[in-house]
């Protein structure tokens, strides 16, 4: 193996080498003389998993962080998941090392970030300024950091790729004002975004994400509105808050593909959806709900609750359904009414599906129920499978 490798070119074998930690990287250092520096041209660093206990190993972390930053030129993409569990005697300390890698490498024209910052102390770091107008920035993932500033000549020119978890934002202008700042942004992941509280749509009416492709929003902890992402030709949300969503939705010209998560049982909030997504080929539905919220307990008897909603057929078939829908997926299916009448509705409305796919959860008889109703496609192949509820 070490043969065929030493016949590879240097760009080859430093390819491969940006898929390994980069501590292994720098490890096959002492192979050959030829692999002595080879690691030097390897464009993508990468300190996964690094948990710290007390200060002295986190200085000496930042010694290598330092030592090889100052090695490798150019740095094209750059990972490092940081966690720093600290003693009580310890809670001074600061992360100065951390901005400065992060000047440094902006300052080389990094393409690529991917930082998860835990240092387990109070309060969140604020994302480092020099991020913010980062010109050859193609992608961004951050995991526990505060949207804290007041930054109006923010541009990241190139940022096509915006991913965010476990981030703090009280205010939601700094939120646009930082999407804003993204204009050829084309794929958006956001969840577990705290202190985020929008509840003005008037703030986002005109506000539009144009070159969005991809999105997928996690508004369990916070409220994200719909309008800036009507340009989206895929779309993922998780709509726990569905209070948030009862103003007008915007029409997703461009979406065909939708994947729907916790919706709580809200039907009329599906149909206004389907509605609003005309052209829409592919429908994922799993409500994922808790145990506390679908079934109560009296006794030593385990109930299902009925649904949230009772489901109406509307007045008029959406035009997905007629024209475009061909891949229809229920998942966490429990067989409450609402979900049976939805599975029939679809499948007697649906003139093109190709294929409908039910996780069974709930009653066995579900398959010869759906079997036995109308289908307005010949074509359809349905699939139910079945699998254990836990409670």
């Amino acid at each position: 193996m070490a043969d065929i490798l030493s016949a590879l070119p240097d760009e080859v074998v430093c390819h491969i080498l940006s898929f390994l930690q980069t501590k292994d990287a720098v490890a096959t250092s002492i192979l050959s003389k030829r692999w002595n520096h080879l690691w030097r041209s390897v464009l993508v660093l990468n300190f996964p998993d690094t948990i710290l206990y007390h200060q002295d190993a986190y200085f000496r972390f930042t010694d290598i962080i330092c030592s090889v930053l100052v090695s490798v030129t150019p740095i094209k993409d750059f990972k490092i998941s940081l966690m720093y569990t600290y003693s009580q005697e310890d809670l001074t300390l600061d992360v100065p090392g951390f901005y400065d890698w992060i000047d440094f490498l902006v300052e080389r024209g990094v393409e690529k970030l991917d930082l998860y910052l835990w240092l387990g102390m109070p309060g969140v770091p604020d994302i480092p300024d020099t991020i913010l107008t980062c010109k050859t920035l193609v992608s961004l993932k951050l995991r526990f950091f505060s949207i804290n500033f007041t930054f109006p000549s923010l541009q990241l020119p190139s940022l096509k790729t915006l991913d965010l978890e476990f981030i703090f934002c009280q205010i939601d202008e700094n939120f646009m004002l930082l999407l804003a700042g993204c204009p050829i942004l084309d794929k958006l992941i956001i969840s577990k975004i705290w202190g985020f509280h929008s509840q003005s749509t008037n703030k986002w009416e005109k506000f539009s994400l144009t070159n969005l492709t991809q999105a997928s929003i996690d508004s369990t902890y916070f409220h994200f509105p719909l309008e800036p992402l009507h340009n989206v030709h895929s779309l993922s949300i998780s709509t726990a808050k569905m209070d948030s969503y009862n103003h007008v939705l915007p029409t997703f010209h461009n979406l065909t593909s939708l994947d729907l998560n916790s919706f709580n049982y809200r039907w009329q909030f599906l149909i206004q959806l389907l509605k609003h997504s005309p052209n829409l080929q592919t429908l994922k539905l799993n409500e994922a709900a808790s145990d506390k919220d679908i079934w109560t307990k009296d006794e030593e008897t385990w109930t299902r609750q009925d649904d949230k909603e009772n489901w109406v057929d509307p007045d008029c078939v959406p035009q997905c359904l007629s024209l475009h829908l061909k891949t229809c997926h229920l998942l966490s299916f429990l067989g409450l009414q609402g979900e049976l009448l939805l599975a029939k509705y679809i499948l007697k409305n649906s003139a093109v599906l190709q294929t409908m796919k039910i996780w069974n959860g709930g009653q066995p008889k579900i398959k010869r129920l759906l079997l036995s109703c109308p289908r307005a496609s010949s074509t359809c192949k349905l699939t139910v499978y079945h699998v254990l509820c836990k409670l």
